[in-house]
């Protein structure tokens, strides 16, 4: 990313002003003050900000002497003197936007984006053609999370220089953000038409490619910034998500070992290559990687529920629940996770906890096919028939072809006593699955309790020979 200054500027050291003759003094302050723009001018930054020193000390008092020690400070790693000095300028020249530019960057790199704005809106004040400070005020609106301000700023800065490829990559960005993925990529490919080594916007391009699907686009981008940075840890990382998603799982993992060794305490990373490993089966070293996310970063909630769900999935349910747990206070409720923590509650027998969840994740979504299921089965398993019959009902209404919805539906209004629906709801589902012999076998009992001793003795035969065909089969 381009810098957000007129001039890349950062630093601070102290030197003894030396004590000249008053009749000399006007031109020592005069020689130090051109041997210090020299100094900054060849990269060397230390002499610089000597000579400014020994100028200002010499007696030379203009907003430029300032201004440029500001920006030895800068370049030297001291934002604060950097204020200092950009501030000292503005207070001899009050019209000075290249001063209030810097010291916006200045503020902007420490963070202090509410300062920056201002210093920016001043830049813009004072000259409104002023491409630079549009560009770095967008940045700071970014940064503060204004995402539609920093891409009208960028907008605004295009408009005065359309050759500028970082306002290009930025706005991209920041629509990338915004979800309007389908326009950032125009951005990008101007971004890389202006600067054809842009190895960022070949990054972001692809990034923004895994997003819309498109991972054979993402690859080559990706692969494009990879070779013209051969560093960029990123640039490994999000080429292994594309290849993951193309199910090419042998190069995901490669991509993302890369990633980790330019890059060994990247949590996504981990989070991600943990999952893979899952994916392929690898359930041990998995939880290592997720570990490994949650350890760089403790309030990454998706490390916690993939974590989660590998030690459900394994068998390890007292393991899962501090996981499913920490992941809903730091994200806050989803029907998913309650659904996931709820299954947990039910292996290790806290029913109640269970069907707390469970009645969450209805409230949340009452349309989930799967928050249904689970409800039910756990009002089901609690005695409460007529409520499962209601959750199942629901069920069907949603999976019209789903023959064990309606099996479930059956069962539940069996138990229930409605003996008359529950043979209709398992007749659904023998004719959407002709060869579940469980539906036979509860049809039968249902036709037995209403008296048909002949219907019931027909579905129990057909239960028999479909679970004999079945172990014959087997």
């Amino acid at each position: 990313m381009k810098i957000l200054s007129t001039f890349l500027a950062l630093g601070l050291l102290f030197f003894t002003a030396v004590v000249f003759p008053l009749e000399a003094r006007s031109q020592s302050a005069e020689d130090f003050y051109e041997n210090a723009k020299l100094a900054y001018r060849a990269g060397e930054y230390a002499k610089a900000l000597d000579y400014f020193n020994k100028a200002i000390k010499a007696g030379t008092e203009t907003a430029d002497v300032y201004f440029r020690r500001g920006l030895s400070q800068e370049k030297l790693g001291d934002s604060t003197r950097a204020v200092e000095d950009y501030t000292h300028a503005i207070q001899l020249d009050p019209q000075m936007e290249t001063a209030y530019n810097n010291r916006g960057s200045a503020y902007y790199r420490r963070g202090s984006f509410d300062q920056a704005i201002n210093d920016y809106s001043k830049a813009i004040q004072l000259n409104p053609s002023y491409s630079l400070a549009y560009y770095n005020r967008g940045n700071a609106y970014y940064g503060k999370g204004d995402i539609n301000k920093s891409i009208s700023d960028f907008t605004k800065a295009l408009e005065l220089d359309p050759t500028d490829a970082d306002a290009y990559n930025n706005r991209g960005w920041a629509l990338v953000q915004k979800g309007e993925v389908a326009k950032a990529i125009p951005d990008f490919n101007r971004a890389i038409e202006i600067n054809p080594e842009y190895s960022l916007a070949f990054y972001n391009r692809g990034a923004a490619r895994v997003k819309t699907g498109d991972n054979n686009g993402a690859i080559e981008d990706l692969t494009k910034a990879i070779d013209l940075n051969p560093q960029y840890a990123l640039a490994f990382f999000q080429r292994g998500n594309a290849y993951f998603r193309k199910d090419n799982l042998a190069k995901a993992l490669a991509d993302y070992n890369e990633a980790a060794k330019l890059n060994p305490n990247y949590p996504d990373l981990y989070n991600n290559r943990g999952w893979l490993l899952f994916t392929k089966g690898d359930v041990s070293d998995a939880i290592k990687d997720a570990s490994r996310a949650i350890s760089l970063n403790p309030k990454l909630a998706r490390a916690y529920a993939n974590r989660g769900w590998m030690y459900q999935s394994s068998g390890d349910c007292e393991k899962a629940i501090p996981d499913f747990s920490k992941t809903l206070e730091l994200d806050g409720p989803t029907a998913a996770v309650l659904t996931y923590r709820g299954r947990c509650y039910l292996e290790t027998g806290d029913q109640d906890k269970a069907i707390g969840d469970f009645q969450k994740a209805y409230s949340m979504d009452p349309n989930s096919p799967d928050v249904l299921v689970v409800l039910g089965e756990a009002k089901e398993k609690a005695g409460d028939y007529k409520s499962a019959a209601e959750l199942f009902a629901k069920l069907v209404a949603i999976k019209r072809d789903d023959a064990s919805a309606f099996f479930k539906l059956g069962v539940a209004l069996g138990m229930d006593g409605k003996f008359f629906e529950a043979i209709d709801a398992l007749t659904k589902s023998i004719k959407l699955n002709p060869h579940n012999s469980d539906a036979y076998t509860k049809r039968g009992i249902a036709y037995e309790f209403i008296g048909d001793m002949r219907k019931a003795k027909a579905d129990f035969v057909k239960a028999k020979d479909l679970s004999s065909d079945s172990k014959r089969t087997s």
